[in-house]
C-alpha cells in the first residue's frame, strides 16, 4: 500500500534515502515527497540567514531546483539532508554577498536557544553589540546548531569543514558570548557605582 505524504509528515532517514532513488530512477512526481518533508525547515533556516520572509521563501524554490537538478550527484556518504543544507547554505551566502546586510544574519531568539539566561536583561544595545562581534561564519554554525540541531559532523559537511574545526569554533563563541556577557554586566556594575 501506498503511504500517503502531507505537509506534517515526517520521513526517516531511511525513507528519504529511498525516495532520493526513486528520483534518480526518473520518478519526478517522488521529488515531492522530498519538497514538503524540508520546505518548512528550509523555510525558517532561509529566513534566519535572510531575514526577509518573501526572500526566504525565493530562495527555498530555488534551493529545490538547484538540489533538483543536481541530485544524480548525490551520493550517500552523507544525509541527504546534509547535502541539501550545503546547497541552501551556499545559496543564501551568494544572496547575503550581494546585498552585504551581514548585521541581520542572526535572529534574536538564535541567543535564547543558545544561551536562555542571556534573555532576561539583554538590551537593544548590547545584542547589537555583541552581533557585531560575530562573524558570518560564527552565525552560520550557530544557526546550524542551535536552531536545526545538526551534528558537528553534519555542520562539518554543510560548511566544506572538519567536525574538530567545527567543535573548536563552536566552543570559543560560546566563551565569547560569556565573555561578553560579564563585559556587559561590569558596564552596569560601574554604571551603578558611579550614580550612588
Amino acid at each position: 500500500m501506498e503511504r500517503y505524504y502531507d505537509s506534517h509528515t515526517r520521513l526517516s532517514p531511511e525513507e528519504i534515502e529511498e525516495n532520493v532513488r526513486k528520483i534518480k530512477a526518473g520518478d519526478v512526481d517522488t521529488f515531492r515527497v522530498i519538497v514538503l518533508h524540508f520546505q518548512r525547515h528550509l523555510e525558517l533556516y532561509c529566513f534566519h540567514m535572510l531575514k526577509r520572509r518573501e526572500e526566504a521563501q525565493d530562495a527555498v524554490q530555488e534551493i529545490f531546483i538547484k538540489a533538483y537538478e543536481n541530485i544524480v550527484k548525490y551520493t550517500p556518504t552523507t544525509t541527504f539532508s546534509a547535502w541539501l543544507y550545503k546547497i541552501a547554505y551556499h545559496h543564501c551566502l551568494n544572496l547575503i554577498k550581494k546585498r552585504r546586510r551581514w548585521q541581520e544574519l542572526l535572529p534574536f531568539y538564535v541567543i535564547q536557544q543558545l544561551a536562555p539566561h542571556y534573555y532576561g536583561a539583554a538590551t537593544d544595545n548590547y545584542l547589537e553589540s555583541l552581533l557585531n562581534r560575530i562573524t558570518v561564519e560564527e552565525k552560520n554554525i550557530l544557526l546550524l546548531r542551535a536552531i536545526e540541531e545538526y551534528s558537528f559532523e553534519e555542520i562539518a559537511v554543510i560548511m566544506g569543514q572538519k567536525a574538530a574545526t567545527i567543535r573548536k569554533k563552536y566552543e570559543r563563541l560560546r566563551k565569547k558570548m560569556k565573555d561578553h556577557k560579564h563585559i556587559r554586566e561590569a558596564i552596569s556594575d560601574e554604571s551603578v557605582k558611579t550614580t550612588t
